[in-house]
């Protein structure tokens, strides 16, 4: 009767031999067994793979959506701060130009804001310049030197503009002169040199007239500003009502007044323009500070 092969550690059967004692403290190595020969069966044990772990369903299209709306979300916010494309801009300029007591003038003049004061309802100032220069560059609004200092323009509606100034003169004989000066050179420009003027048509004696007309104030030596005639009256007007409401902060207690309280009460003397468009003045002139208190925002005259 043939016997079954053994070979290192193998026992008949296919059971494996523990190693000895010895081996294992001594560190020594077994040896591999042989190859088994041609014939001989050898029999594993089956081992059963481990358990993969359930798979997660790929997100369905509304969990995509889900998830992407919230960065939506704020990506819009970052972008329109106000809710408008432009920041806010356009909808404070239509809310001050609302403000503008047009009858104080006889209708005379078209509404008229100043670009400060869209600094307090804005509080991003590159964002106003820059809108404003955009809708210049369309040419739906004039910006205007008043002589009230460098940094001080006007802000009035292209149409608006042309239509008074039309009504200022028409029947005289200027008008001729004057539509022809609308529609050739009032646009993107606040200022002509004489050389432009030239190019445009306009000698000497036209801008003299243009000047009589209050379309051109003087600028320097051979240079011009864009105007609005009549424009002295809303300036009067608007140093009295500075005047007014800044009279009535120094003489009240703490020299502070809240905003409410102000607006509530009727208009102080020499305050014609109205006391929320000069509060929007002040304001964003740097005049007063506004400060934030639990009942409600306090005026106080700005630290100079």
């Amino acid at each position: 009767m043939a016997t079954t092969p053994t070979f290192g550690n193998h026992a008949p059967g296919g059971r494996s031999q523990p190693e000895t004692a010895e081996k294992r403290r001594s560190g020594g190595s077994v040896r591999p067994p042989p190859p088994p020969p041609i014939g001989t069966k050898w029999f594993v044990p089956l081992q059963t793979p481990p358990a993969s772990p359930q798979a997660t369903p790929p997100p369905g299209r509304s969990d995509v959506i889900a998830a992407r709306r919230p960065m939506k979300r704020r990506r819009r916010r970052l972008e329109e701060p106000r809710g408008e494309p432009d920041g806010g801009v356009r909808g404070a300029l239509r809310s001050l130009f609302s403000l503008f007591p047009g009858g104080l003038f006889g209708d005379s003049l078209p509404p008229l804001v100043l670009r400060h004061q869209l600094y307090d309802l804005v509080p991003d100032r590159t964002a106003v310049d820059r809108h404003l220069n955009d809708l210049r560059a369309e040419g739906r609004i004039l910006l205007l030197p008043l002589g009230l200092g460098p940094d001080t323009l006007g802000v009035v509606p292209t149409e608006s503009y042309k239509e008074k100034v039309l009504a200022g003169v028409s029947g005289t004989p200027r008008e001729g002169l004057v539509r022809r000066f609308l529609d050739v050179a009032v646009g993107r420009e606040m200022g002509f040199e004489e050389t432009r003027l030239r190019e445009m048509g306009f000698g000497d004696g036209d801008v003299t007239q243009l000047v009589g007309v209050g379309l051109l104030t003087v600028r320097d030596a051979g240079s011009w500003w864009l105007a609005l005639p009549g424009v002295g009256r809303f300036v009067r007007e608007l140093i009295r009502g500075r005047r007014a409401l800044l009279g009535v902060v120094r003489r009240s207690r703490h020299r502070e007044v809240p905003v409410l309280g102000l607006r509530e009460r009727p208009n102080p003397p020499g305050a014609r323009l109205g006391v929320p468009y000069l509060l929007h003045d002040l304001v964003g002139a740097q005049l007063l500070q506004s400060i934030p208190t639990p009942s409600g925002p306090m005026l106080r005259l700005a630290k100079t």
